[in-house]
């Protein structure tokens, strides 16, 4: 069985991420502070999935400053736990989140940013 893991971006309220850091460590979920540096990487070589390699491309500036979390291996049962533990501990909600898929996997933390920005903003622009 592959371990479930989760990309984190942003998190810059120590507390907030105390919180949940001891909530996924607590349900042996394996976590990784992706840094900006990182950010045109795969997804697949953040989580260390074999046959990915490095881009030769640094990241010169790109960046964005939204939490967002990229989730690995939950099952449905955990992703409902993991959810109903922020509006359980009163933390708000992250905006920005998606399960790896056969298509993200190939995505960098940029474009699947710009793609969760623009679900979320059509998701919240319906007048």
């Amino acid at each position: 069985m592959s371990q479930t893991q989760i990309l984190l971006y942003n998190f810059k309220d120590e507390d907030r991420l105390r919180q949940i850091r001891r909530y996924l460590n607590r349900h042996r979920i394996s976590v990784r502070m992706v840094q900006q540096p990182e950010y045109l990487e795969s997804l697949g070589l953040l989580f260390e999935i074999p046959g990915f390699s490095k881009n030769p491309v640094f990241n010169l500036g790109k960046n964005f400053q939204e939490e967002m979390m990229v989730l690995k291996d939950f099952s449905s049962e955990q992703l409902d736990e993991f959810l109903a533990f922020f509006k359980e501990n009163g933390l708000l909600p992250v905006n920005l989140k998606a399960m790896l898929t056969p298509v993200t996997v190939h995505w960098d933390s940029l474009k699947l940013h710009d793609e969760l920005m623009k679900e979320h903003t059509e998701m919240h622009s319906h007048k």
